[in-house]
């Protein structure tokens, strides 16, 4: 693979782990964050602390180090959220003869290395928060050098059952300095939860409260007296939480990710036969906002698990089921899924892997062990724009950036070998059917009852294209879903 530019090392996206690593002051152990990143600031209490950065390009982790004085003890500090250049931190300290934690909140700025001269990162103390934030509720949001918002939406008690219902949002503005409170009354026809699952910045404008089993709600911040709207997620097979809302295209735009288990019939179960042990179906959908503010979710991308299964770039990777996609933030068709060995064992082996829904291609994989941070169930990862701001020329970065993915998926496509030391695939027969006259003759006879209209011929060209691939992943679906995988290979063919 090429080498990045000079200008630009680092990455132009990164996953930062939830929690933070903390480093003694009098630890003579060796970390790898970047000195480059460091920043400093000090708690109410006047104690020292410094915040560090270790930048690496997905599907590997990212990480936030944190350095405390020997004096005091730490308990699960952790990233609440991110935008652009900065990181919004929870410290949670105290002196060894204390016997609570002190909270508090800072907000890590990545600086500007373009600049003349550069600026370099800075850590802001914010002012006292009445109590903790929390992760799933509070989002953070940048807008242009100096203006950024902490905000927390808390939901309403059950006490309101029988009244006009209304949240708390709770907000922080870099200008005023201060927190302010402000009422939202909640729509009769809201699924409004009593807690969220997270909060995803779009643009520089909105936060969005994503509660992944009914809605997302958008809050206008900037505003004087914040304008709310509540979109309900698209009517999809649910699997548990395997579903996730992220921003992306550059922050401009919302995806929603659902994975669920299919059965070999094509139903939305789980199965245990041989011909669909672990299968799943990723779905994708793109919010889009017409001129006349009006929102609708359209259906843009489908992968089945013998699609990935197939690939060279599969081999030796277990045929078990993914989870926490995370959206690029920069390319809406690249998601990052995690793996866990479903044979226990010790210890038990990660996956991060590196998808292209488009193409249907495996980018990149990166294996670790289960231990600590994301890798217990409760935690999760939180994408960040941070270390593209640390690049000397980041405007310069976006073409090359796409012609290093490309050059990494060629790669990887033509050398699996590069996943090594991982339990074999097993049988492969169902995942990769051998091209028989009599099941392509059954197949293509099948499109006309499709109802394709115009589309019918785009759909015979596409299951022309590449050698045959995408006429054996038609092959390998269960009838009932090859209808839908078409319509959205046709609509991908148009975007």
């Amino acid at each position: 693979m090429e080498a990045k530019p000079q200008s630009a090392a680092y990455p132009w996206w990164v996953m930062l782990e939830q929690y933070l690593e903390i480093i003694k002051d009098s630890s003579r152990s060796t970390t790898d964050d970047d000195a480059k990143t460091l920043a400093a600031a000090r708690t109410i209490n006047s104690h020292p602390i410094q915040v560090s950065l270790r930048l690496v390009d997905p599907p590997a982790l990212s990480r936030v180090f944190l350095r405390i004085p020997d004096g005091l003890n730490e308990e699960k500090s952790k990233v609440l959220a991110a935008h652009g250049d900065s990181v919004l931190i929870q410290v949670r300290i105290r002196e060894k003869d204390q016997q609570y934690h002190t909270c508090e909140h800072f907000v890590y700025n990545a600086g500007d290395h373009a600049a003349d001269p550069p600026r370099p990162p800075s850590l802001w103390l914010l002012p006292p928060y009445y109590e903790l934030l929390f992760d799933s509720s509070t989002g953070l949001l940048r807008r242009g050098e100096d203006d950024f918002v902490v905000a927390e939406v808390m939901g309403p008690s059950l006490s309101q059952e029988d009244k006009p219902r209304v949240a708390e949002l709770y907000l922080f503005r870099s200008g005023e300095w201060k927190w302010n409170s402000y009422q939202i009354k909640i729509g009769e026809d809201w699924d409004f939860p009593l807690w969220w699952h997270t909060v995803v910045p779009v643009d520089d404008r909105l936060l969005c409260w994503v509660d992944l089993c009914h809605g997302v709600m958008l809050l206008d911040v900037f505003r004087e007296t914040p304008t709310v709207k509540y979109v309900k997620l698209p009517m999809d097979p649910r699997d548990g939480l395997n579903r996730n809302v992220c921003a992306t295209a550059g922050g401009g735009a919302l995806k929603f990710v659902n994975i669920f288990a299919r059965c070999c019939c094509g139903a939305a179960a789980s199965c245990d036969c041989n011909h669909s042990l672990h299968a799943y179906i990723i779905h994708t959908w793109t919010m889009r906002i017409n001129n006349r503010g009006v929102v609708d979710w359209v259906q843009d991308g489908m992968v089945d698990a013998t699609e990935l299964w197939a690939l060279d770039a599969y081999k030796g990777l277990p045929c078990d089921p993914l989870d926490r996609p995370i959206v690029s933030i920069d390319e809406p068709e690249v998601i990052c899924f995690r793996m866990r060995d479903s044979k226990w064992g010790t210890p038990r082996m990660l996956w991060q892997i590196l998808v292209n829904m488009r193409s249907k291609t495996i980018q990149s994989v990166s294996r670790h062990e289960e231990e600590r941070g994301y890798c217990y169930t409760r935690d999760k990862l939180i994408p960040s724009k941070v270390s593209y701001f640390f690049n000397t020329c980041p405007d310069s970065g976006t073409s090359d950036h796409a012609t290093l993915t490309s050059q990494s998926q060629v790669d990887i496509e033509r050398s699996p070998s590069v996943v090594v030391g991982v339990q074999p695939k097993g049988d492969g027969d169902a995942s990769n059917p051998t091209l028989q006259a009599s099941n392509i003759f059954e197949a293509l006879q099948e499109i006309p009852s499709y109802g394709l209209g115009p589309d019918e011929a785009k759909a015979y060209r596409i299951l022309c294209n590449n050698n045959g691939c995408r006429l054996r992943s038609l092959l390998r679906l269960p009838k009932s879903l090859r209808k839908n995988w078409l319509l959205t290979e046709i609509k991908a063919s148009e975007d």
